[in-house]
């Protein structure tokens, strides 16, 4: 039987209900607990604890349980990924790298160009490995970005993203959307750093990992206003952002992909232990420990369980009870939805609506899905069909 973690503080609230079908192909795996920068929106920073180091044993156990799973992609974040233990300690991301490559999985990092780097210069032949790479930018003005990442990292990943364009390594630019940075002079300019470097662009909506968060949160009007102008000024590559595919009426929508079609593996704690849960950012829904639990047990767990329920019951959520976007949006982002909830009113939930929904913003235009263009063909990226996310393509 799963032993949950201590962070698993939510009550079970609907065991009763069905659950959605699920395949996890999508996985994060958050490597170690180090990191240079100290983003003011880091959604790891305040459960990560050093302590114990991960070591090719535990790597090798972790990559036979992913195995099992046949999964599509591996991505490798939520920290600086070159820091498997230590600043300045050898780092075991090429073996990493290695075992992953051998179980056929595609792999991406998300750095914010340290990672690629250090693989560029110090292990290129791992470095070829990757099947693609999202870099992190706060803002498209220098200043402003490393102001908030705490560090100089601006020139980084500029750099990556030129050795991204030069190698032909597929390459996203990400950029968690926030009140300062989701604005049109700015947008303008990160389709501008994208353009010049072939880049995809990225934006995930800020998580209210944190109360002070809450403060960030693009407000929605400009949500609805900025998103329809990224439509009009890209080719959408895919669409996992529930609130944009209840704008855009999309109808092929599944919904929250957490715990469904995708999960994460969290950094090693410092009693040694690598939990796992549904969606990166709710640590309250941590289970198991991958060292020792099979993964099988760990996704029909009630963590799991929970999540799935959601998916496949919005009509649970009394807000979204009677709306016309019920079974396109599903309630929206699980986590968005917990997390404003449990930093508002205090309760753990996550059978409530997402705020700043259609339904909130009576200037909120439905879009025909003629009006905006999809992609025609697709290159395998990590971030599809994982997170609430958007990707597109700038024409």
């Amino acid at each position: 039987m799963i032993k949950y973690t201590k962070e698993f503080k939510a009550a079970v609230k609907h065991p009763e209900l069905k659950e959605c079908d699920f395949k996890i192909s999508n996985i994060g795996w958050s490597l170690g607990n180090a990191c240079p920068c100290n983003c003011k929106q880091c959604y790891s920073l305040s459960v990560r604890n050093k302590g114990m180091d991960i070591s090719k044993g535990m790597v090798d156990r972790v990559v036979s349980q992913i195995d099992k799973l046949h999964v599509k992609t591996v991505n490798l974040g939520g920290n600086e990924p070159w820091y498997t233990n230590s600043i300045g300690g050898k780092s075991i991301l090429p073996y990493i790298l290695q075992k992953l490559n051998s179980i056929g999985a595609d792999i991406g990092i998300t750095t914010a160009g340290i990672t690629l780097m250090n693989l560029y210069n110090e292990n290129r032949e791992t470095f070829h490995l990757l099947n693609d790479v999202d870099i992190s930018l706060d803002s498209p003005i220098k200043e402003e970005h490393d102001k908030n990442r705490g560090a100089y990292v601006y020139d980084l990943a500029i750099k990556s993203l030129e050795i991204a364009k030069k190698t032909g390594l597929e390459r996203t630019i990400i950029i968690c959307a926030m009140k300062w940075n989701f604005t049109r002079d700015r947008i303008d300019k990160f389709l501008d750093i994208a353009k010049k470097y072939g880049a995809n662009i990225r934006f995930n909506m800020l998580k209210p990992v944190k109360k002070e968060h809450i403060d960030q949160i693009v407000d929605v009007k400009t949500f609805y206003e900025n998103y329809i102008y990224l439509l009009s000024k890209c080719e959408t590559v895919d669409i996992t952002e529930p609130r944009l595919s209840g704008l855009i009426n999309n109808k092929k929508s599944s919904r929250c992909p957490c715990g469904r079609t995708s999960l994460r593996i969290h950094s090693i704690t410092p009693d040694g232990k690598i939990p796992v849960s549904p969606c990166v950012y709710i640590h309250d829904y941590k289970a198991g420990d991958l060292l020792q639990d099979d993964i099988f047990d760990i996704i029909n767990s009630e963590p799991f369980k929970e999540f799935r329920r959601r998916n496949e019951n919005p009509e649970v959520i009394e807000e979204c009870r009677q709306c016309e976007k019920l079974e396109v949006c599903g309630g929206g982002c699980t986590a968005n939805a917990y997390l404003w909830h449990y930093w508002t009113t205090g309760e753990s939930n996550i059978y409530v609506k997402e705020p700043n929904c259609p339904k909130d913003c009576e200037a909120a235009v439905n879009l025909d899905a003629t009006q905006f263009l999809m992609a025609k063909t697709k290159k395998s990226l990590v971030h599809m069909d994982y997170l609430c996310t958007w990707i597109g393509r700038p024409l």
